[in-house]
This record gives structure tokens, sequence and C-alpha cells, in this order.
């Protein structure tokens, strides 16, 4: 016989060679669902936190720029101000020794007191009457820099107001994020506890089907009925002529308490067995070195290289495969 795996023909053929009966998959127990339920809303909500928080902490950015720039632009008028101040001290000098040099040369018209105490430009225009070039240059570049000075400062106090606006909207922000910071940390908690509980139920549930499943009822033990070790076809089951070979290989730890393919909690001591292409569940008469063993196929696979068949660790173990194995099966029915 060939030592490659044989074609199994057409699906049709096989499906109408399976037997019926497929046990239902167990009920999900409800308090598991309903803190499923619970953890899935509170993950929503750790979501949506974190979202906002990441909002407002790119607002507190922008909003820290903006301060900074704004700083940035006081500080500039500010150094407007000064040089625009300094500029009309120098101003004001020149008219006053102007002044002083003219009221030395005997000009009645000027009022060297009045001069003296003028506290602007608006003053100097309304005390003194000196016409001179160099004095009519003072009191141009007094009303310059004086324009520029309160040019300056109201900009200066214009940018300090936005300023100070910005600052109570950054204590806001900052408020608010400090509360979604809270907010979040005890969702995370709220959704730690819940996820450890609903690990705690579905390993107890693994542990309970696991139980269960040794001693199977219903249609899965109906099922289960003519499997097991044994020289030729049990009775209840027939040939039917359809074969197959190749490799095959087993599994069992890590799937303890899994559901099957077909809906069965799986357990590697029942003698079951995963194929990629048989209908689920089918019988299959399997052979190797001289031992054999009727399985029901209930489960999918092996999707690993060229193997054909994964035993459970029970079937295996019945026919002398501890890893891989090539085997010859039969395809059977209920009689």
């Amino acid at each position: 016989m060939s030592r490659a795996p044989r074609a199994l023909g057409v699906l049709a053929a096989i499906t109408a060679l399976a037997t019926a009966g497929v046990s239902a998959r167990p009920a999900a127990a409800t308090d598991i669902d309903s803190l499923r339920a619970r953890a899935q809303a509170v993950a929503d909500e750790v979501s949506s936190l974190e979202h906002r928080l990441a909002d407002l902490e790119s607002r507190q950015i922008r909003l820290q720029a903006k301060i900074e720039d704004a700083g940035a632009e006081i500080s500039s008028y500010e150094s407007d101000r000064v040089a625009a101040e300094s500029a009309y001290r120098e101003s004001m000098e020149e008219y006053v020794a102007d002044a002083v040099e003219v009221y030395k040369a005997g000009d009645p018209s000027t009022n060297l007191a009045l001069v003296l105490s003028a506290r602007d430009v608006n003053d100097i225009e309304l005390f003194s009457k000196i016409t001179t070039d160099s004095a009519d240059q003072a009191r141009a570049s007094l009303a310059q820099s004086q324009q520029r000075f309160e040019d300056a400062s109201t900009a200066q106090d214009e940018i300090d107001r936005r300023k100070q606006d910005l600052l109570e909207k950054q204590q806001e922000v900052d408020a608010l994020t400090e509360e979604i910071r809270a907010s979040l940390a005890d969702r995370r908690d709220a959704l730690g506890e819940l996820q450890k509980k609903v690990e705690r139920l579905e390993a107890a549930a693994r542990a309970a089907a696991v139980a269960s499943s040794v001693n199977p009822t219903g249609a899965f033990a109906a099922a289960l009925s003519p499997t097991g070790p044994t020289s030729e076809i049990p009775e209840g089951l027939a040939a039917t002529g359809v074969t197959f070979e190749g490799t095959a290989s087993w599994y069992g730890p890590g799937f303890e308490g899994n559901y099957t393919a077909n809906g069965d909690v799986f357990d590697s001591s029942l003698f079951t067995a995963a194929s990629k292409v048989l209908p689920l569940p089918s019988y299959l008469f399997v052979t190797h070195e001289g031992r054999s063993v009727v399985v029901l196929v209930n489960d999918r696979g092996p999707y690993v290289g060229d193997r054909i068949l994964d035993l459970s660790h029970a079937a295996a173990e019945a026919i002398g495969i501890s890893g891989l194995g090539w085997i010859e099966a039969e395809i059977l029915v209920r009689s």
C-alpha cells in the first residue's frame, strides 16, 4: 500500500457516510455572561476616559504654548515701553536745554519756569513759544516717543488680560484633567477586579466541564458508546470501505475543558479525534502497527504539516502512538 495519503473522494459521498447526532454546546453561565457584560461596559468607560484624558493633555500643551507666547509678547512690549520712555526723556532733556539757551538769550516770550514744570508734550505746546528748529524737532520726537509709549502700554495691557484668561482656562483644564485621571484610575481598578472575577468563574466553569465530561451524558454519551480500543468493528457500526492513511498526531494538554468544533467538551481520556475534512461527527476505525481503536471525530485539525488526524491522548495511547505515527483509517457508519 502506498505510504502517501489517499484522496477521500467527493465530499458529498463522505457526508452521506457520516452519522447523525451532534451534541449542543452547553450554554454559558448567566453569572459569567453578566460579569463579562459589566467588564465590557467598564472597559468602554476606560476607553472613553483615556480619549478624554488624551484630549485634555493636548489642550494643556496648547494652552501652555499660548501662555508662553503671550509672556514673550508682554516682554517684547515692555522693551518697547522702556525704549520709548528713554527716548522721551532724551527728547525732553534736549527741549529743556534749548529752552534754557533761548531764555539766556533774553527772549521775553519764553517762560522758563513753565517749561521746566511741563509734564508731557501737551504742556510744552501750551507753555512754550519756542520756535527754533531744534525745539521743533525735539517737540516732534517727544510726541512720537509718547505715542510709542502709549501704544506699547495699551498692547501690553491687552496681552496681559489675554494671558490672564489663558491662565484661568489652564487652571480649569488642569482641575478637569486631575479629575479624569482619578476617575480613570478608579475605572481601571474596577476593570481589573472584574477581569479577575471573570477569569475565576471561567476557570471554575472549565473545571466543572472537565469533571462532567469524564462521565458524559445525553447525545454525547450515546455518540461515544461504540468508541474505544478494539480488534474489530464493534456492533452498531458498519464498514464503508472508504479508507485513507497518513501521519497522525495527538493532542490533550492545554485543551482540557475547551469546546470542540462539534460543541462537545474536550476530554483527552475519551476516544475522539480531529480532522480537517471529515463531517462532524464521524466514526473512524484507526489502525497503527496492528492495534486498532474506534474514535469519534468531533473536532477540527491538525493544522501542522501534512498530518491528517489528531487523536485524543487516550486514542493515541490505545494504538501505541506517543508522538507521530502512520495510521490507516476506515470511515464507519451506524448500522
